[in-house]
């Protein structure tokens, strides 16, 4: 399904020349990551505006490829790292955010009724210790890449070639072989699309490939299989996998994360990711916490789209809280500088009492 409308990429392709211009070297930085043997059959063109328009409508009308990956939020993607912290390149932003949201199915986040600080002001040691890396390479070993491979009457549904489609995200250990991820990663439909049916989701479940160790780009990693669906529930958009694992040691959980102090004083969350099926991230800058409920976290930490369903650890590197998306704000400055997103989690603390409270039993691993 096309992602935007011809409006928006003739607005896209006419932002990216007066921005960054559309040279053969800016072309080849903007489509890096896309196959060649994808982008060898675009249509070309000499004039700059022209070429642009051409390569976004080509990219907009391919959905996945075989690895799961999306052209166009890849090229977009791309084009926003260019731009960081360029305001005049919000239109950019909105376009890969439309494209993430559409492509992964992540539910829309209600901003209503929970307020945004007008500013928040950070003049304080920043300083960690040592260890405090250390440690999050331990941590990072309990945090996979997933895909998800998508059924649909029950069956496995396969592109023209006959791979079959794939949805990505991020997964990690809660306990020994018990891995938490989102319920939008693991029903695989995008945003518009019918709901997975209740088969549909349990036989994706067990299609879903867990692949721990992907820590750069020619590593193979340990991709284990899911032996059970244990658990899920849309509202928390939470599911509980157990895997045919090797036993590695999970995550400790903390939390509930709360915060009443004075600006200076708010928490930092970070985060260990699969972006976009990429090799293992990690988010540790520019991450305080904005708000805080029984159930959600609302953060500034950098993820993208395939982060969803990645832990939220505070500085100890305890799971405090399930990444689940973003969501745009306004009137929103961090370190003195507007942002056009907040990002949003489900505190781990309400996923445990959603188990306890309707899987009672069910959850040996975790005393429940």
């Amino acid at each position: 399904m096309p992602y935007l409308s011809n409006e928006e990429i003739i607005q896209v392709s006419q932002k990216l020349l007066e921005l960054l211009g559309y040279s053969p070297q800016v072309r080849s930085d903007l489509l890096d990551g896309i196959p060649a043997v994808v982008t060898g059959m675009f249509q070309t063109a000499t004039q700059p505006l022209l070429s642009a328009r051409l390569d976004i409508r080509s990219l907009n009308d391919i959905d996945r490829l075989e690895d799961g990956s999306v052209p166009l939020k890849v090229f977009l993607g791309n084009a926003t790292s260019l731009l960081i912290g360029r305001p005049d390149a919000e239109p950019l932003r909105k376009a890969l955010h439309k494209v993430e949201t559409i492509s992964t199915g992540a539910p829309v986040i209600d901003a209503t009724g929970f307020p945004e600080l007008e500013e928040v002001v950070v003049h304080r040691d920043d300083m960690v210790p040592y260890l405090f890396m250390t440690a999050g390479v331990t941590a990072g070993k309990a945090v996979a890449k997933l895909s998800v491979k998508r059924h649909m009457g029950g069956h496995p549904q396969t592109d023209a070639a006959g791979n079959p489609v794939l949805f990505l995200g991020s997964g990690w250990l809660i306990a020994p072989n018990l891995l938490l991820t989102n319920h939008h990663v693991i029903k695989a439909r995008e945003a518009g699309e019918a709901a997975a049916s209740e088969q549909d989701f349990g036989l994706q479940a067990l299609a879903t490939t867990a692949t721990f160790d992907y820590d750069f780009e020619s590593a193979q990693g340990n991709p284990m299989d899911v032996k059970e669906l244990v658990a899920w529930d849309k509202t928390l958009d939470y599911a509980l996998l157990r895997l045919n694992g090797d036993g590695r040691q999970a995550l400790n959980v903390g939390g509930p994360i709360t915060f009443s102090g004075p600006d200076e004083d708010r928490p930092a969350l970070n985060i260990i990711q699969h972006p976009d099926g990429k090799p293992k991230k990690f988010a540790i800058r520019n991450n305080l916490l904005t708000q805080a409920t029984d159930t959600q976290l609302r953060y500034f930490t950098d993820t993208m789209a395939g982060s969803s369903g990645s832990p939220i650890l505070d500085d100890r590197w305890n799971a405090v809280g399930l990444h689940r998306g973003a969501t745009p704000v306004t009137g929103v400055n961090f370190n003195g500088k507007p942002v056009a997103y907040v990002n949003v989690g489900t505190q781990i603390s309400s996923i445990i009492s959603d188990l306890r409270k309707r899987y009672s039993g069910k959850v040996h691993e975790l005393n429940i």
